[in-house]
């Protein structure tokens, strides 16, 4: 299995419910490709033992589009799931996300909150080894055993435009664990750092590299799109289509 794959527009993955826009040229475009080098030749984050990484470059989310989500995962964790996860819809991932946070729920909440198809989408979630059923009540399987990310890192690139870039960065929080914006380098002055310190968001430069690492934020997953990379990370990890950094 590659060390490092990336999931980009020439890898066709839209069967498996992965959608990634297309490269645009531009300057930013140009920022992203040197960073995906840059990393691929200094290794700047340390990569737990047993893990992947798959980095994914503008994939679709209700949010938008980030322009690189870096993905850490367990092959160990992801090795033990069967196949049925692979038919696991989104609403499938909102279920098993809200069971993990809200603990052991009986049918009938969860038949007031979700509404259709929850005995069906519960069922299948059994088969996936990822719930279990006592008596009138559902609960979530141990986390460490169905969710196998560590770390999620989103990068927003901006030429121009900080601000926007912070506000894009600090909504990337609503799935990553770690949230950065990626400029050519940092204007003078402290406005920009003091701007993204408040809001635990980090700095990298191309001029310098990293300038200011994020605040550790609440651990993963932090919504069911935090699921949705766990999923997509691991159904890519076997497919001989992946283009390498």
């Amino acid at each position: 299995m590659k060390s490092t794959t990336l999931i980009d527009k020439t890898c066709n993955f839209a069967s498996l419910g992965i959608f990634i826009r297309p490269i645009r040229s531009g300057p930013e475009s140009e920022l992203v490709t040197w960073f995906l080098k840059w990393f691929s030749e200094t290794n700047p984050i340390k990569i737990p033992r047993g893990c992947q990484v798959t980095i994914f470059r503008e994939p679709k989310l209700e949010s938008g589009f980030p322009d690189l989500v870096i993905v850490i995962w367990s092959v160990k964790t992801a090795c033990s799931w069967n196949e049925i996860r692979n038919d696991l819809t989104q609403e499938d991932i909102r279920l098993i996300h809200y069971l993990v946070r809200e603990g052991p729920s009986s049918y009938s909440e969860l038949n007031a909150i979700f509404s259709y198809n929850v005995a069906t989408r519960l069922e299948k979630l059994k088969a996936a080894n990822m719930v279990r059923q006592q008596t009138n009540f559902w609960s979530a399987r141990p986390l460490s055993k169905i969710f196998a990310v560590r770390r999620i890192i989103s990068i927003e690139a901006k030429i121009n435009e900080l601000g926007t870039a912070l506000e894009q960065a600090h909504l990337n929080t609503w799935f990553a664990s770690h949230s950065y914006i990626l400029v050519p380098r940092v204007p003078r002055g402290k406005n920009l750092i003091t701007a993204a310190r408040a809001l635990g968001i980090g700095i990298l430069a191309k001029s310098s590299g990293i300038v200011e690492a994020p605040l550790l934020p609440d651990e993963l997953p932090r919504s069911y799109a935090s699921w949705l990379f766990n999923e997509w990370a691991w159904k890519t990890a076997f497919c001989e289509d992946l283009v390498t950094t």
